[in-house]
């Protein structure tokens, strides 16, 4: 069972209305340190981060409507990019969703009667063999709706993960166990440990109880709670901390922490098929990462999640006009004019990209001008037909 506590302090990253709040591993170590409870569900922290990373990198892929074959910014595009409700941008709208796909195994998108959408934060499925599925009990920002929704008039994705079951269940327990151990032999290697000799003149004094407990109770107890301080002794007694390794341990204990938590990362990294290093924060190699996040962890989201959205919202008719929906996972990369031109320059040159669109992938706004929405293809390109038939490259450019 996820910890409640757990639960409340992701509320604020996937409840909607909520403003947008980047989640970081400070954030986890404050909660850590903050909470009440003495466990470390450091195994859940990592899912939820590997999960809210899923969600945002989704939500910065542009959702492309096409009409009759070719890109198309009409109403139904703002929909799915500005302001799918009167309550959330589309960055909130999407991580919701994606959230809960990954979180419960399943979402629902409804449509209200104003034709706004809205991310169901319960409801029950009535599963038929011949019509419709159908919905019930569908709660959306505290409001449960009374009427009953058809599969055909609903957005409802599944996403099976096995990997991702078997962490939830298996997982928790023993990352939970072993770092309680460890907490607790780090706590014993910082705690102090000393020898209390008493002469036997003090102990026939007569406040020679009164002396003791005092001692025990209250100066010992600010002496080893305090970062630098000086122990007073009465005559007779004499305390002494021997030496140890005590430096050595802590920092051992220290770095088995570290592994519990690198290893939980990892865990929660593969269970979501992304690349641990990513999760973990590192630069290396950092653009192979991002490849493979993407085409692992991103496309099999988003290629079924689009394929829903154009069956429900266009149906098989329309997609055979050329009108449907796809998600361009391009964006999902930062991508930089300046450091990216040469890339930029092959993909105008061999005709993949328009000036236009490639300003687009930059974050830059696009030319209104009429060369920039055309196509280029330079002279060096040619079919192999014409390279056999001896034709060149100007031929074929013009």
């Amino acid at each position: 069972m996820i910890n409640i506590s757990i639960v409340e302090f992701f509320k604020k990253i996937f409840t909607p209305g909520k403003r947008e709040s980047k989640l970081t591993f400070k954030d986890i170590e404050s909660y850590l340190e903050n909470a009440e409870t003495s466990k470390f569900f450091v195994t859940e922290l990592a899912l939820f981060t590997a999960i809210d990373l899923i969600a945002r990198t989704i939500s910065k892929c542009e959702f492309v409507t096409s009409q009759n074959g070719e890109e198309y910014k009409g109403e139904e595009y703002y929909l799915w990019n500005y302001h799918p409700n009167k309550h959330q941008t589309k960055s909130e709208f999407v991580t919701q969703f994606i959230s809960k796909l990954l979180l419960k195994g399943e979402a629902l998108i409804i449509q209200t009667s104003d034709l706004q959408l809205l991310v169901a934060d319960g409801f029950s499925k009535t599963e038929n063999a011949i019509s419709d599925d159908e919905y019930n009990n569908v709660s959306a920002r505290g409001h449960t709706f009374s009427k009953t929704f058809r599969g055909s008039d609903v957005i409802y994705l599944k996403h099976s993960n096995v990997a991702l079951t078997g962490l939830l269940r298996a997982m928790c327990e023993s990352y939970e166990a072993l770092m309680n151990t460890a907490e607790q032999r780090y706590s014993k290697a910082l705690g102090h440990k000393g020898i209390l000799n008493i002469d036997s003149f003090a102990m026939g004094e007569q406040d020679f109880e009164e002396k003791y407990k005092e001692l025990l109770d209250i100066r010992f107890n600010k002496f080893c709670k305090a970062q630098n301080a000086v122990l007073p002794l009465y005559e007779g007694f004499h305390y002494d901390e021997p030496g140890s390794d005590a430096d050595r341990s802590s920092n051992n204990e220290i770095n088995d922490i570290q592994k519990l938590r690198t290893e939980a990362v990892n865990t929660a990294a593969n269970a979501l098929h992304i690349p641990p290093s990513i999760l973990r924060g590192e630069a290396s190699q950092l653009s192979d990462a991002v490849d493979t996040f993407i085409a692992n962890a991103i496309d099999t989201i988003t290629k079924p999640f689009a394929q829903e959205i154009t069956d429900k919202r266009y149906g098989k008719k329309e997609f055979v006009k050329g009108n449907f929906l796809l998600i361009d996972t391009t964006y999902a990369k930062h991508i930089d004019a300046i450091s990216s031109a040469n890339n930029i320059d092959k993909a105008i040159a061999c005709s993949v990209l328009t000036p236009e669109k490639a300003q687009s992938y930059a974050g830059m706004l696009p030319s209104n001008e009429p060369f920039a929405k055309e196509h280029y293809l330079t002279k060096n390109y040619q079919t192999a037909k014409i390279a056999v038939a001896g034709e060149g490259g100007e031929n074929n450019a013009e």
